[in-house]
């Protein structure tokens, strides 16, 4: 699961969700201007490089 904060709050949403069998998402993948507004009424445009990773360490 790619996550995205809240510019102004700080209020942590889902973004995308990426398929575990799916190594690393890619800029292609994702619509570079995307907007979003959070549970605060806060509306923000997120790039590629606003998504943040928080699936976790990988476990064998």
């Amino acid at each position: 699961m790619l996550m995205l904060k809240c510019k102004n709050c700080g209020e942590v949403f889902p973004g995308i969700y990426v398929p575990e069998d799916t190594k690393r998402e890619s800029e292609s993948d994702v619509n570079t201007t995307t907007s979003h507004i959070c549970s605060r009424g806060h509306k923000n445009v997120y790039s590629f490089d606003d998504y943040m990773d928080w699936s976790g360490p990988e476990t064998f």
